[in-house]
């Protein structure tokens, strides 16, 4: 379970109800904040973990299906960067239920609005690479949230430290 955390204007464009009191995340990577970024005349999604700024790109489009394409889209990012594969997969299973909810943090909205000027940035000197190209070229930014490793790292280190963890929990069990 986890929250999409959105700004206003991409709430508007969801035409979605925000969750006052959303649940809290019970995935590795958290809440998900997400914004919409202007791009020439095309329109992207730019959504990033809350506890390690991992970003994803989308396109747009279709704004109902946004937390789908959001949790397909996930998946290739953490491959791309080395987590696991299965890891991978049981992060993206754990998002199929999700909430829409408020941006609630202004550390996380400074990093989104960083990473989404270097998009913007990106995506005017490379054209070429696709969307998952993109994120994964943001992931290698060092953030000040992520004490200035990029978080590509930072989302490495936070599945090797669930894996430790769930390893521990299981033996005293």
């Amino acid at each position: 379970m986890f929250t999409l955390r959105c700004t206003q204007k991409l709430l508007t464009r969801l035409r979605a109800e925000p969750d006052l009191q959303p649940p809290a995340p019970d995935t590795v990577l958290g809440d998900w904040y997400a914004n919409l970024v202007w791009v020439g005349r095309t329109q992207w999604v730019l959504a990033i973990s809350e506890r390690t700024l991992l970003p994803v790109v989308l396109p747009a489009r279709d704004a109902r299906s946004l937390v789908p394409r959001l949790v397909e889209a996930l998946e290739p990012v953490l491959l791309g960067i080395g987590v696991p594969a299965e890891d991978a997969a049981a992060e993206c299973q754990a998002m199929k239920a999700s909430a829409i909810g408020k941006t609630a943090s202004r550390r996380v909205l400074g990093s989104l609005n960083d990473l989404a000027f270097q998009l913007e940035v990106g995506m005017v000197h490379a054209p070429h690479r696709s969307p998952l190209d993109q994120a994964v070229w943001l992931a290698h930014t060092p953030m000040k949230g992520t004490e200035y490793r990029g978080p590509d790292q930072a989302t490495v280190a936070a599945f090797a430290a669930h894996r430790v963890l769930s390893a521990v929990r299981l033996r005293a069990g």
